[in-house]
């Protein structure tokens, strides 16, 4: 049961986050993919406030966050535009925005979450 709640959990989260990057790929700001940085902040601040609501079933957290989070937010695709980012423009200070923006913005974005729902 566990797999496939992953299954179908990671399946609609790829979903949407093609969904959303198709949406939102034309905004373009100061060269900052906004699709993945929206849908890592959206993902983290989720994945924080799930977490705090689903505690007590373990189903549900495999569902929403290991699966449609896991499957939504996109840590490879942010190392793949970081590193493009340097070999294209060597522009070291978007990369170190670009970054600071997705680490530390997302671990704030989770927090927030957390403290959403207490």
């Amino acid at each position: 049961m566990n797999v496939l709640l992953l299954c179908v959990g990671g399946g609609l989260g790829a979903v949407l986050r093609a969904m959303t990057t198709a949406r939102l790929s034309s905004f373009d700001f100061f060269k900052i993919p906004i699709a993945t940085l929206f849908i890592n902040l959206l993902g983290s601040f989720l994945i924080g406030y799930l977490f705090q609501i689903y505690t007590a079933t373990h189903a549900a957290q495999l569902f929403f966050a290991v699966g449609i989070l896991g499957g939504f937010t996109t840590f490879s695709t942010l190392s793949l535009e970081l590193l493009q980012m340097l070999q294209q423009s060597k522009n070291w200070l978007l990369f170190a925005i670009y970054s600071v923006l997705q680490y530390g913005a997302c671990f704030i974005a989770c927090w927030l979450g957390v403290q959403f729902h207490l």
